[in-house]
């Protein structure tokens, strides 16, 4: 008589085919047969991590709702999410979280690949170099995690294609509006600071996220271009 699978192991399965079927069919819809089949394989891979690693709560309409947005919807954040999960995975120091990570809709990663040492890196569902260049993520650094970078994950879930699109166009706008900045000011900072605060720390999902981790005031954007707005009086 055969023995029953593992729950994990059933699960991975599940998930993978489920989450291979909408992936398929967000990208037909967006790019015929190719994209029918980058769209599996990514639905596919983002449901093997999340099936064996038991990502996903499903005990809560919150944690379905995650892995539907992932598969379809927010089915490009999820493929670069699937990249960073891929190069983190491959690396024996990319620190895996599991205590952050499971039944909590998201990977975890306390280091891994970032585009800036200080700062965590968060694509699709995947949030890494989350110990922000320590050695190890602390506790004091879990409301970090919850509020802000969590709520990166959500954002891409929710608004699915248009949170990248901001973030290249907005890169872009601040890019622009900071070398103007610099060409006419005289007392103006480095160039360097004024595009990353006018292309990054200005970036309204950025500002939505700073704000609701209370460290808006307390970040390091340039006053000069700080959105005014985040001031308290």
């Amino acid at each position: 008589m055969k023995a029953k699978p593992a729950p994990t192991t059933l699960e991975t399965v599940l998930v993978t085919v489920v989450g291979g079927a909408l992936g398929a069919a967000t990208g037909y819809l967006i790019g015929d047969v190719p994209g029918l089949a980058a769209g599996a394989t990514m639905g596919g891979v983002n449901g093997v991590f999340g099936g064996i690693r038991n990502t996903y709560g499903w005990r809560t309409a919150r944690g379905w709702f995650a892995f539907v947005m992932d598969s379809s919807w927010g089915l490009l954040g999820t493929t670069l999410g699937v990249g960073l999960n891929v190069i983190n995975s491959r690396s024996r120091n990319s620190g895996y979280r599991a205590d952050l990570s499971r039944r909590q809709n998201r990977h975890v990663f306390e280091r891994g690949a970032c585009m800036k040492r200080g700062f965590a890196f968060t694509h699709g569902n995947v949030i890494s170099n989350a110990a922000t260049g320590r050695e190890t993520l602390g506790d004091e650094r879990r409301e970090f995690i919850d509020r802000h970078e969590g709520l990166h994950v959500w954002q891409n879930r929710i608004f699915g294609p248009i949170y990248q699109a901001v973030y290249v166009g907005w890169f872009l706008l601040g890019a622009a509006v900071a070398t103007i900045t610099k060409a006419f000011r005289r007392d103006a900072p480095p160039l360097r600071r004024l595009v990353e605060t006018a292309a990054y720390y200005d970036n309204p999902f950025e500002y939505w996220a700073y704000r609701r981790d209370d460290h808006w005031e307390t970040n390091s954007a340039e006053p000069m271009l700080k959105w005014r707005p985040g001031r308290r009086s």
